[in-house]
C-alpha cells in the first residue's frame, strides 16, 4: 500500500495553508504566422497565504505591455488551493502550462501551453531555506540573494532556468526607453528588480509563511542599576498556538562574541534574559523541531540614540548653464535651494563615550577601509615615482594569461617598450586603444626643428617601428587602433588584463610623474564591453593616415579648441584685456598654443 507521504508529497508544505496566490509574468511572441508560438515564461511567485490572510481578487485582465514587432509581456495574478499551487509549481519543463485558478476559468489564457528552460532547484527540493541576513543594517556592503524582503517569517524555494535567448528590450544591460520600460513595468507588477536579479528571468520561486509564527520582535529594557533585559517576542498567527519553537540568542561587542544560548518558547512567546550590564547587540535564530531554521537574524547593535536636524528652506534658485563650452552649445537647467539649520536635536544616550571605545571604532573603520582599498588594488602615486609607477603596470602585465585590453589616448612609440615587453605568455592576445591625439608632440623651445605635420608623421611611423620590433620577439595576436572620431573618442584611460580592469588618473607616458590614482574597478565588465565598442569603431593603426596641412586641435577634454592663428590671436587678446601686464598679440596666441599643446601631451 502507497504511504501517505507518497501519495500526498506537499502535505507538510500545505499544513495550516488553504489558498495560494501565483503571479505569472510570460513573454507573448509576436503573430508572425496565422499560428502563434505558445506563451514563454518569464517569472512566476507562489505565495501561500497564511492564516488570516484573505485571498486577493483577480484582475478582469492581465496587465500587459506591448513592444511593437517584437511582441508583449503580460501579468496576472491567479488564486489556486495550496497543494495545486505547489504541484503547478513543481511541473516538469516540458509539461508547463500557464496556472488554472480556482474559480473563473479563462479559456484561452489559463491551463494553456508555457514553454520555458530546463528549471533547477536551489536549495534541492523539498528544502526550504530562509535569507542569510547581513550584519549591515543599511545594506551597504551586499544584497540578498533573494529579490523579496521584509515579509515577516517566510522560507522560500527557487527554481533557476538555465540560459536563454531574450527579447532586445529585456536585455538588462540594455539602456534603451523600451528596456527602461519593460523593467519598470515588471518591478511595478512581479515585485522584482530584474536588473538587480537577472538570475530569476525564467524562473520560479515558491514563498512559504510559517504556519505559526507570524513574527519576531527583540528589544532592551534598561534599568537604574545598569542592568538590562533583553526580550524576544515571538508572535503567534491569529488561532495558532507555538510550539516545538527553540530561539538561540547571540550577543557581543566590537567583533567579540560574548554569549550564545538556546532557549525553548514558551506559548506566550516571550523570552528574556537578564545581563548586568549593558548589551552591545544581539542577533537570534528562530528554530522548529520539523520545520527547521524559520529566521536569522545576524548580530546588530540596538539603536541608543538618535539625532534628528531640521532645516529650512529660504530660497530656490534657477540656473541656466551651457551644457558644453561649444559656442552653440544648447542650454541646460537646474534649481538648487538655499538651506539653513533651523533646529538640532538629540534623544537618547550613547552607551560608551570614552575616548578607549572611540579608539576602538576608529580603529574599525579604518580597517574597513583599508580591506576595501587593498579588495580594489586602490593605489596612490606621488610625485617623481615614475620607476614605482612604471614597476606596477608591468606586474600586472606580466600576470596576464589570456588578454589585455589598453585604452589610452595618448599611447605611443615608447610605451611599447617601457611596458609591452613585459609580459611573458605568447597567447595572450593584445589590444590597444590610443587616439589621433597620441601623434601630437611637446613643442620645446630650444629643439622645434621640424612642422607639426612632420613630427606627428614621425611619431606614427616610429610606432609601427617599435610594434613591428615587439613582433619580431613575441608571437602574441597584437592590434592597434586610433580612435579618431565622435563615436570612438574617449578620455579616460584604462588598463585590463583578463578582463579585471583598472582605471588609471594619467597617462602611461606620464603616470607617476605627478601625482595620480590607479584603482580596479568593482563591475569592470561592463566598461570593458563600451572599451571594445570604441575599439570596433576605430581604425587600425597601419590604416591611419597623419592628415596633412590641417591645423593643430586639442584633444576633446579641451575647454576651448585653436582653429587657426587668427582667432588664437583674437582670444588672447580678449583675455590680456582683462589683465593689467599683458603680451604681444601674436606672441600670446603663441603662448597659448604651446600651452594647450603641453596640456594634450602631459594628461
Amino acid at each position: 500500500m502507497e504511504s501517505t507521504e507518497i501519495s500526498t508529497p506537499y502535505s507538510k508544505l500545505t499544513d495550516g495553508f488553504e489558498h495560494a496566490v501565483v503571479h505569472v509574468a510570460v513573454v507573448v511572441p509576436p503573430r508572425s504566422t496565422s499560428e502563434r508560438p505558445p506563451l514563454r515564461l518569464l517569472f512566476a511567485s507562489v505565495w501561500l497565504l497564511a492564516s488570516g490572510r484573505q485571498p486577493p481578487s483577480r484582475p478582469p485582465e492581465p496587465y500587459i505591455i506591448k513592444f511593437n514587432k517584437e511582441g508583449a509581456i503580460a501579468v496576472d495574478r491567479i488564486v489556486m488551493t495550496a497543494e495545486e499551487a505547489i504541484q503547478w509549481y513543481r511541473s516538469a519543463s516540458e509539461e508547463l502550462r500557464t496556472p488554472a485558478p480556482l474559480h473563473g476559468f479563462r479559456k484561452n489564457s489559463d491551463g494553456v501551453p508555457l514553454s520555458g528552460g530546463r528549471l533547477s532547484d536551489f536549495p534541492r527540493w523539498p528544502v526550504l531555506g530562509v535569507p542569510m541576513e547581513s550584519e549591515d543594517i543599511a545594506l551597504k556592503s551586499e544584497r540578498s540573494t533573494l529579490p523579496f524582503r521584509n515579509l515577516g517569517i517566510m522560507r522560500y524555494s527557487r527554481r533557476i532556468s538555465d540560459s536563454q535567448e531574450w527579447p532586445s528590450f529585456l536585455d538588462t544591460d540594455g539602456q534603451s526607453k523600451q528596456c527602461q520600460e519593460a523593467f519598470e513595468f515588471l518591478e511595478h507588477h512581479m515585485h522584482v528588480d530584474f536588473r538587480q536579479y537577472p538570475e530569476y528571468l525564467g524562473g520560479m520561486a515558491l514563498a512559504v509563511p510559517d504556519c505559526d509564527v507570524h513574527s519576531v520582535r527583540q528589544f532592551i529594557d534598561p534599568k537604574e542599576d545598569g542592568s538590562e533585559s533583553l526580550y524576544f517576542h515571538v508572535k503567534s498567527h491569529p488561532g495558532r498556538k507555538l510550539q516545538g519553537l527553540s530561539l538561540t540568542s547571540m550577543e557581543g561587542q566590537e567583533g567579540i562574541l560574548t554569549s550564545f544560548d538556546t532557549v525553548p518558547v514558551p506559548e506566550d512567546g516571550l523570552v528574556v534574559i537578564e545581563r548586568p550590564s549593558s548589551i552591545h547587540g544581539s542577533g537570534l535564530v528562530l528554530t522548529h523541531t520539523e520545520r527547521g531554521v524559520l529566521l536569522q537574524t545576524p548580530m546588530r547593535q540596538f539603536m541608543r540614540q538618535m539625532n534628528m536636524r531640521t532645516e529650512m528652506v529660504e530660497r530656490r534658485v534657477k540656473v541656466t548653464a551651457p551644457e558644453t563650452d561649444k559656442k552653440k552649445s544648447p542650454v541646460n537647467e537646474y534649481f538648487t535651494e538655499k538651506k539653513t539649520l533651523a533646529s538640532s536635536q538629540t534623544w537618547g544616550e550613547a552607551p560608551n563615550k570614552t575616548d578607549a571605545y572611540q579608539r576602538l571604532l576608529d580603529a574599525k573603520n579604518e580597517r574597513l577601509l583599508n580591506h576595501s582599498a587593498q579588495v580594489y588594488d586602490q593605489t596612490w602615486f606621488t610625485a617623481d615615482q615614475r620607476k614605482e609607477a612604471l614597476e606596477h603596470i608591468r606586474k600586472k602585465l606580466k600576470h596576464a594569461r589570456s588578454s589585455i585590453f589598453i585604452a589610452d589616448p595618448y599611447f605611443s612609440a615608447n610605451q611599447i617598450f617601457q611596458y609591452l615587453f613585459a609580459i611573458e605568455r605568447d597567447e595572450v592576445k593584445i589590444q590597444i586603444l590610443t587616439s589621433s591625439s597620441a601623434f601630437r608632440q611637446i613643442k620645446e623651445a630650444e629643439t622645434v626643428t621640424k612642422s607639426d605635420n612632420e613630427a606627428a608623421l614621425d611619431t606614427h611611423q616610429t610606432l609601427l617601428q617599435n610594434l613591428t620590433l615587439f613582433q619580431a620577439h613575441h608571437k602574441n595576436s597584437i592590434e592597434i587602433k586610433v580612435a579618431n572620431t565622435e563615436n570612438s573618442l574617449f578620455h579616460d584611460r584604462f588598463i585590463a588584463v583578463d578582463g579585471r580592469v583598472w582605471m588609471i588618473g594619467s597617462s602611461l607616458n606620464s603616470i607617476g610623474i605627478r601625482p595620480t590614482l590607479t584603482m580596479r574597478i568593482p563591475h569592470g565588465e561592463k566598461i570593458l564591453t563600451h572599451l571594445v565598442g570604441l575599439y570596433d569603431n576605430s581604425i587600425p593603426l597601419k590604416d591611419f593616415k597623419v592628415l596633412q596641412g590641417v591645423p593643430k586641435k586639442p584633444c576633446v577634454h579641451c575647454g576651448r579648441g585653436m582653429v587657426n592663428a587668427k582667432e588664437s590671436q583674437v582670444v588672447q587678446k580678449a583675455e590680456d584685456g582683462a589683465q593689467s601686464h599683458g603680451t604681444p598679440d601674436a606672441q600670446g596666441a603663441q603662448d597659448a598654443e604651446a600651452r594647450c599643446a603641453q596640456d594634450i601631451n602631459d594628461d
